[in-house]
């Protein structure tokens, strides 16, 4: 999940590069490193974030860059990439898999090492092999490399020459006037690069005279078509001092207006004999995408009567073999690159089954490995939490579910025309955030809080809990209301807060019923709704009325406050929103 860049232009490439690792430092923030080629070498690498490199400067048009998000080896500045070798330097994204024998191996022949990575072993492949040929030599240490890897390659010996390679984990070339680059994302690349190609599995770029060209494994050239950098990935815009998460929130009401305009010139043909012959549905992502596909599921069970299994994408590869040619994978990832996913989608695919891919990046890997895509409109997220781009997911995750009813029934769900009006009910969701404020306020000490919810509520509980883990670093657990009694409540005691999310009238009695037991126990509980009925009658010391719309659309809006909440408890506690602890934005490795 780390962030890697290069740069080869006629001007001195180090201020691209850092702000290029700014761009990218959502995908790791542990250690940040620069090499710059000129008449020598320049290596900067230092734990922390990519401002601690803020003050480095060397000449020269060539270099890489590096973020971190550890794997082998703790944050440290001798951790940090660019990894050195005899001349070259590299920076790696990935992890190889086999490196314990390889440096075993290299060890014996008398290489030291000074790091505790396992990228170093590349490297070091590369100095070995390298005989006058970068290309040759950077073909050949990969080639040895078990597991996944994206990796940029600058030496010495060859300046204005820059060679990348990739397998499993992201990389994209990009030209434009401020030079030629290659980056693991796109949005880093935005307003630098006008035109941008992708690198697929197996091939390598190589910069070199002013020009970009790609190779097969064999190092055969290889034709590629560059397109325009879209007005998909632009991204929130942040006040000085201010957060990218809060951004994001704030931007929720136009990405689903973005999004909605988007799904409705979608032309569904191409799946729609698919949809109509489906039997059994698959779901399968991870982390936030994952509480979307539990909605998914939750709707079109109860809409069109099909089952719907849904799975952690890093457990489906691992499970009996069930999935057939008959069956409809729907695969969720935020950045379309989210590694289980992707192997999750391939091999549903080698099994027959239609995949249906739903991305914020309509040029991501898993777009292209599925058979269909719906492409959000969220814009590019920065923070590493969550937020607009799950309300998304779930817009286009009921637009599907609806076509699903049109081709099954003939007819769309009853809810379906009131997708307009979600925009407006995230808008007014945000009328809650004054009071999400204090309690916020009120909570900011809480060692743990338990999220409530009953049905699709369930989805949104849990998702809640998640986001207040994640940056806030508090424990949270979401449960069924009706769960509670059976073993968790044995840790309520005075004061434990108690989150509950009711947004199903047939429902309300029942997860009151959850709140009473709580509270009776000294609890402190909190329960949002849209009823008025449901907040008067409950005995929450903490309520918040939600904006009125059918139920079924309830999740995409009901979520919003509880977004808000872990970013306030984020804020109260003195950590940073953007940047939660251990944890990076896009998940490229397993």
């Amino acid at each position: 999940m780390c962030g890697i860049i290069g740069c080869v232009s006629d001007k001195d490439c180090c201020g691209a590069l850092y702000d290029g690792l700014k761009r990218l430092e959502y995908r790791g923030y542990d250690s940040a490193g620069i090499a710059v080629l000129g008449k020598t070498l320049s290596v900067c690498k230092k734990k922390g974030g990519v401002s601690n490199l803020s003050g480095f400067y060397a000449a020269g048009g060539t270099g890489i860059g590096h973020t971190r998000w550890a794997t082998h080896g703790a944050p440290s500045d001798a951790n940090a990439h660019p990894h050195t070798s005899g001349g070259f330097a590299l920076v790696h994204n990935g992890i190889v898999e086999n490196y314990a024998a390889l440096k075993e191996e290299l060890e014996g022949e008398g290489e030291v090492f000074s790091s505790e990575t396992d990228s170093e072993v590349i490297v070091k492949l590369i100095a070995r092999y390298f005989e006058g040929d970068f290309l040759g030599a950077v073909a050949r240490a990969v080639g040895r490399l078990e597991g996944s890897y994206a990796i940029a390659v600058i030496c010495e010996k060859f300046p204005g020459e820059l060679v990348a390679a990739k397998k499993k984990s992201p990389l994209v070339a990009g030209e434009g006037r401020g030079g030629l680059f290659v980056c693991s994302d796109i949005p880093a690349l935005s307003g630098i690069a006008d035109y941008i190609a992708k690198a697929e599995d197996g091939e390598f770029v190589h910069i070199a005279k002013g020009e970009i060209n790609f190779y097969d494994r064999a190092l055969r050239p290889l034709s590629k078509t560059f397109f325009r950098t879209q007005e998909e990935l632009r991204g929130a815009a942040v006040a000085g001092g201010g957060y990218f998460m809060r951004a994001e929130i704030a931007e929720i009401p136009r990405a689903l207006s973005d999004t909605l305009s988007s799904l409705e010139d979608k032309d569904f043909a191409p799946c729609a004999r698919i949809l109509r012959g489906a039997k059994r549905m698959f779901a399968v992502a991870c982390g936030t995408a994952y509480h979307s596909a539990l909605v998914f599921r939750d709707t079109v069970e109860r809409e069109a009567g099909i089952p719907v299994v849904c799975h952690t994408a890093g457990e489906f590869r691992y499970r009996p073999a069930l999935v057939g040619p008959q069956d409809v994978v729907v695969a969720v990832s935020q950045s379309g690159e989210t590694a289980d996913t992707l192997e999750a989608a391939y091999l549903a695919r080698s099994r027959g089954a239609f995949v249906i891919a739903v991305t914020n990046i309509g040029s991501s890997t898993l777009a292209a490995a599925a058979d269909f895509t719906l492409v959000m409109r969220a814009g590019a997220e920065i923070a590493v939490a969550a937020t607009k781009s799950y309300n998304c997911q779930l817009l286009c995750l009921l637009y599907l579910a609806a076509q699903l009813v049109f081709f099954k029934k003939d007819r769309f769900p009853d809810w379906f025309s009131a997708l307009s009006s979600l925009a407006e009910g995230a808008s007014a969701a945000m009328d809650c955030f004054s009071e999400t404020d204090r309690l916020a306020d009120c909570l900011k000490k809480a060692r743990a809080i338990y999220y409530l919810g009953r049905g699709t509520d369930l989805c949104t509980a849990r998702e809640g809990a998640l986001k207040v883990k994640e940056i806030a670093c508090v424990f949270a657990e979401g449960y069924p209301a009706g769960e509670l009694k059976h073993g968790s409540l044995a840790l309520v005691e005075e004061g434990f807060p108690v989150i509950c999310v009711s947004t199903q009238k047939n429902l309300l009695k029942k997860s009151e019923n959850a709140l009473a037991e709580v509270r009776s126990r000294g609890g402190f509980c909190v329960l949002f709704s849209q009823y008025r009925e449901a907040l008067a009658d409950s005995c929450a010391q903490f309520s918040c009325l939600l904006p009125i719309l059918p139920e079924p659309l309830m999740p995409v809006v009901s979520v919003i406050p509880l977004q808000y909440f872990a970013y306030k408890m984020c804020i109260e506690r003195g950590l940073d929103p953007d940047k939660p602890r251990n944890l990076a934005k896009s998940v490229t490795v397993e």
